[in-house]
């Protein structure tokens, strides 16, 4: 066994695993949720230094989760809330990508009736926080922070 290792990284010529056609498609279907559909309310959160929204994509999903118990010619004899979960998952920009999940477990699932209307929020509450880590510089949409003194 040694008692030290030196790691030494060895570029390697990238492979194209996709149709381009296939990752325009997906990439064009995820950005829809987010301009036409159920993640809409992250539009214009992430707007670059030019005023131009940065391209933000994904998919919600909401989850509740039961435990049902059915008897004789298929009657619902008891249901109970095992998890209730919120997500998004999304792209933003070309180089990054990440996914928000809200979960709860039982007892507590059963109080809870989110959507991934939540996660979204989570999202667009957290883009001042990201934003420079996606464009150095860049703005909200939300709130632009002052320029410092």
């Amino acid at each position: 066994t040694p008692y030290e290792t030196h790691f030494e990284y060895r570029a390697t010529a990238p492979q194209r695993v996709l149709p381009a056609e296939l990752t325009r498609i997906v990439r064009r279907a995820l950005v829809d949720v987010v301009e036409e559909g159920t993640a809409r309310r992250l539009t214009r959160a992430f707007v670059g230094r030019d005023g131009q929204p940065i391209a933000l994509g994904g998919k919600t999903g909401t989850g509740d989760h039961r435990f049902d118990v059915y008897g004789k010619g298929g009657l619902l004899i008891s249901s109970r809330a095992v998890d209730r979960t919120a997500s998004f998952v999304f792209v933003l920009g070309e180089r990054h990508f990440g996914t928000v999940m809200i979960h709860v477990h039982e007892p507590d699932a059963a109080r809870y009736r989110f959507t991934s209307a939540l996660a979204a929020q989570v999202l667009k509450s957290l883009s001042p926080a990201l934003l420079p880590l996606v464009e150095p510089g860049a703005c909200t949409g939300a709130s632009a922070p002052s320029p410092a003194p």
